[in-house]
């Protein structure tokens, strides 16, 4: 029942009013609060009145806040014992002597945690679809604007070691949509991004999927901009100790979807691979000391 509440959820999302819709991502985001928190403590870390979350359930099919709230507790329960106690620890402020040091322990504990949730088996799964998305792809583009970028250029870089049908979407020199031109139904794009959303990520989703591209998004939530209509979602948690999202989640399922494409990759993807190391080595292109 709990993940049918979270496909509700999801399947509804664009059918919801604005002040439901901000509810439903909350929830979406932070599953968790709804098995730990009150009605009324939800409505306010969702910025909502505690009526919307009422109009939410019965929207989605839920009758009362208890059956809504024991399909969340049965999720918590279902995680690792010790998960909620190290998400709660994250959030600690320490006042003592030690405070940086506490910090950076933190900070640490939550990357961690990002990068566990990352491979959860529903996320695996999702990736070796993905994979095979891109095998099956004429063309893949790749695009990550902004704070996402590292993790766009990071895959292309690394897809074009062993593959020459990446193109990466950058828009320099003001060639955004150029790049763009030809995408079609036996394209993939791979878009990266997470809030606050960049204008040109979006719209290169829009346009993919107006010309029946389908699309894999990397992102922070199954109803962000970019994921709404991608056929493969990736979401990924950005939560930071910093006044900055992580990435670092991001970056590193990029990463595996390189390592999994080069694993079940054949004889000629190592050739390409030599061939592009012999390359870099005519251009003298790294320091060996």
């Amino acid at each position: 029942m709990q993940s049918d509440l979270r496909e509700k959820l999801i399947s509804d999302y664009g059918k919801l009013s604005p002040q439901m819709q901000k509810a439903a991502r909350y929830i979406l985001d932070h599953p968790s609060d709804v098995a730990l928190r009150s009605m009324r403590a939800l409505a306010r870390a969702a910025d909502v009145p505690p009526s919307t979350i009422t109009r939410l359930m019965s929207a989605i099919g839920v009758e009362t806040w208890r059956e809504f709230r024991d399909h969340y507790q049965s999720r918590l329960l279902d995680q690792p014992e010790s998960y909620a106690q190290r998400a709660r620890e994250t959030q600690r402020t320490d006042q003592d002597v030690n405070r940086d040091e506490h910090l950076l322990e933190s900070i640490c504990r939550t990357e961690i945690d990002n990068i566990s949730a990352a491979y959860s088996p529903e996320l695996v799964a999702r990736m070796i679809d993905a994979c095979a998305m891109i095998e099956d792809a004429r063309h893949v583009f790749i695009v990550g604007k902004g704070a996402a970028y590292p993790a766009a250029v990071q895959f292309a870089y690394a897809y074009r070691l062993f593959r020459d049908n990446g193109v990466l979407v950058d828009g320099h020199s003001g060639t955004f949509g150029d790049q763009l031109r030809g995408i079609g139904r036996r394209d993939v794009l791979i878009a990266v991004g997470a809030k606050p959303y960049i204008r040109d990520t979006i719209r290169a989703v829009e346009f993919a999927c107006n010309q029946h591209c389908p699309v894999i998004a990397l992102t922070d939530s199954d109803v962000s901009p970019i994921a709404v209509n991608a056929l493969c979602k990736l979401v990924v948690r950005d939560t930071s100790q910093s006044f900055f999202q992580s990435f670092t989640a991001a970056l590193s399922v990029m990463q595996a979807l390189v390592a999994l494409l080069v694993a079940r990759g054949d004889q000629k993807a190592l050739q390409r691979i030599a061939a592009a190391e012999e390359q870099l080595a005519v251009f003298d292109t790294y320091f060996e000391d």
